[in-house]
């Protein structure tokens, strides 16, 4: 029988929905990878991950996606304990209170939630590639995509940033960075999805939209879970809303601006 234990990088998994996809794919059996901005987080969440399932795979990384230095350095340490990566699950994000822009160039809601994620995947790419097909890469976007717009002139918001003008943008742009990931990459050989979670009582609900109601980590983890086990399936480059492919905002359907953000990104990484 052939063996389906795969190995996955979940960003963001020391909490919410990140944590909540990590000890469902652990459960499953599969190798599972933490991601923490601090080696103490990424520690707890590997112990309360632990406890719920003693014989878990599990492995910790720490590095902030938010520079380029730190996400470099990170998956150099990554890379020296794995040689192929099945799936990887860009799930890590935030809802900026202010405008901050960071050593690299890049306004922190950007750099965290879209710049940080187009390098790692990138650098991670070789890895992704040696499984031997049927690799994947998911983007975990959000609904208010919708109303972002790529801001191509000024990433930065320097002349009209809002937090949610930032996070909207954030999260069109992760849209569209999995459709340009479809557009490079064979299918069967890398495929590439966005998600909206749906309303998630998460803290980052908390900080950035107050205390309206969300449904539970758990249902926010589904449909990652499923594209990351292969139980869902769609055509590459899909965005995907409660485990249905949807519709994604016609923003993100425009290549000439996919492509220059590609661009501009590879740029801002120093891959160009």
């Amino acid at each position: 029988m052939a063996d389906t234990r795969k190995v996955i990088l979940v960003t963001g998994s020391t909490d919410g929905i990140g944590k909540a996809t990590a000890l469902a794919l652990a459960r499953a059996g599969h190798r599972v990878i933490v991601h923490g901005r601090n080696r103490p987080r990424v520690d707890a969440a590997l112990g309360h991950l632990r406890a719920e399932m003693a014989d878990a795979d599990l492995d910790g990384i720490s590095f902030d996606l938010g520079t380029v230095a730190s996400v470099r350095k990170g998956v150099a340490t990554l890379l020296e304990r794995v040689t192929q990566l099945d799936v990887l699950i860009n799930n890590a994000g935030i809802y900026a209170s202010e405008r901050i822009v960071t050593e690299d160039g890049a306004e922190a809601t950007f750099a965290v939630n879209q710049l940080g994620p187009f390098l790692l995947t990138a650098l991670v790419t070789p890895a992704l590639l040696a499984s031997g097909g049927g690799a994947r890469v998911i983007n975990v976007s959000s609904v208010a995509h919708a109303r972002g717009r790529i801001h191509m002139t000024d990433l930065t918001l320097e002349k009209g940033w809002s937090a949610y003008a930032a996070y909207a943008q954030s999260k069109l742009a992760q849209v569209m960075h999995a459709l340009s990931l479809a557009e490079r990459h064979p299918a069967d050989k890398l495929a590439a999805f966005s998600v909206h979670p749906g309303v998630i009582q998460t803290k980052l609900l908390r900080q950035g939209f107050g205390p309206v109601p969300g449904a539970s980590v758990e249902t926010g983890a589904a449909t990652s879970i499923a594209l990351a086990t292969g139980e869902l399936s769609g055509t590459s480059g899909a965005y995907f809303v409660d485990g249905q492919e949807a519709q994604p905002a016609a923003a993100a359907l425009d290549a000439d601006v996919r492509d220059e953000l590609w661009q501009r990104c590879a740029e801002l990484a120093g891959l160009v």
